[in-house]
């Protein structure tokens, strides 16, 4: 099995579904391809090459029935929020208990699960040897002492920090590699290690902060390569026409990419925004990925191992992003509506830019694609920038009591 530096690993597709809105409960029966991942096996994924142009993919109808689909979709799952938020806070507080210590435990399980997943990247006899994800490799005594460091650091506390820093560089390694555009699919890698770092050094202190960039990192990975399939769905195309054609049911290869994209996309949403539907959006994605590994066996075992740990934890904690629950009574919940407005069409043109600066050329500077992605993408900023400080309210007494910590172990 051969490893081209900007192509995927040869073999079958990633097991995440791909759901089509039309056709939703039959596929949610059948894993699809690549919904997280499709640069471990397609054999035709090169990130040099330049995407689609957004106002191609904005302007098809298909992909315009889509997201009005999904947008009346978002209603109604916020609607349906707050008619049961009052009956939701009641089980939270009569559960609260249980939270707390659920909320100590995350770390010590994220850890546990962080140690394995070495554990196992150590077990696969490879060469070269996989890294960090299956199409990161290197040659080398180097790494599998790193990863070996990395699952018994990970362990003890006090060490936790150090495994985190080792995380960190095995993504810089794949930096170096492939390229930070390449590595923007797996911002998720540095959540884990900022999420175990605050853990290890602050406890509950800053649980808040920690859990909210552990759910950032983890929607955004999740949305990145979601965008992927409407901008690359050659990449995804590869994958169906060569080795799962079935799984499609039949459904015209467009329309089954374009609307994976979408659903992927929502519930990644969902996941970062949503209150009770930020919990079931976990499931769903956890469930789909477990579902999807016997298509393809240990590979896709192995490289979803750490983002499943993280889906586990957020099905049993409560997301503490978003409108204060007077606010969401009151119907603030719709801006998340809007944010979604924003969203789709902002990280589109995000990622055409992100190209232009990892891959710059003065043709593609000048393009008529990246201008448009830059008006795409200043309506997400402006709207994230107005919002923020009620979505994420960082408040002081955090940074107070951390900084208090900080002093009292110097």
């Amino acid at each position: 099995m051969t490893i081209d530096r900007r192509r995927g690993r040869r073999g079958p597709s990633s097991a995440l579904p791909h759901l089509g809105w039309a056709g939703a409960p039959l596929l949610l029966c059948h894993p699809g391809p690549a919904q997280a991942h499709v640069k471990w096996f397609s054999q035709v994924v090169n990130c040099g090459n330049t995407p689609m142009s957004p106002l191609q993919v904005i302007g098809s109808p298909l992909f315009l029935a889509l997201f009005v689909a999904a947008i009346l979709t978002l209603c109604g799952v916020f609607l349906v929020e707050r008619r049961v938020l009052q009956r939701f806070q009641a089980i939270q507080q009569s559960h609260a208990d249980w939270k707390q210590h659920f909320n100590r435990s995350a770390a010590w399980l994220l850890r546990l699960g962080v140690c394995i997943y070495f554990v196992s990247l150590l077990a696969h006899d490879s060469e070269p040897r996989i890294v960090l994800t299956p199409e990161l490799t290197a040659s080398g005594g180097w790494v599998p002492i790193a990863q070996a460091l990395i699952a018994g650091l990970v362990l003890f506390r006090r060490t936790v920090p150090l495994a985190a820093l080792g995380i960190v560089g095995l993504y810089a390694h794949g930096v170096w590699q492939e390229g930070w555009f390449h590595m923007l699919d797996y911002v998720y890698f540095l959540g884990v290690a900022a999420f175990l770092s605050l853990d290890a050094v602050f406890g509950a202190a800053l649980h808040y902060v920690s859990f909210t960039l552990l759910r950032i990192s983890a929607g955004f990975s999740f949305m990145w390569v979601s965008i992927e399939k409407w901008l690359y769905p050659q990449w995804t195309f590869d994958i169906l026409e060569r080795e799962l054609r079935g799984i499609t049911l039949g459904l015209d290869l467009p329309f089954f990419v374009m609307s994976a994209g979408m659903v992927e996309f929502c519930l990644a949403f969902l996941l970062v925004v949503g209150r009770l539907s930020s919990q079931v959006a976990s499931l769903i994605l956890l469930a789909l990925m477990v579902a999807g590994i016997p298509l393809v066996g240990l590979i896709d075992a192995i490289g979803h191992a750490p983002l499943m740990i993280v889906l586990f934890i957020f099905s049993a904690s409560q997301n503490r992003i978003g409108y204060p629950s007077e606010a969401a009574l009151r119907g603030a919940d719709i801006g998340h509506v809007l944010t979604f407005c924003a969203a789709v069409p902002g990280l589109m043109g995000l990622y055409v830019l992100s190209h232009a600066a990892a891959y710059p050329s003065v043709r593609e500077w000048l393009s008529l694609a990246t201008l448009a992605g830059l008006v795409m993408a200043l309506p997400l900023v402006w709207r994230v920038g107005r919002i923020r400080h009620r979505l994420f309210p960082m408040r002081q007494r955090h940074w107070q009591v951390a900084s208090s910590m900080w002093a009292q172990s110097a």
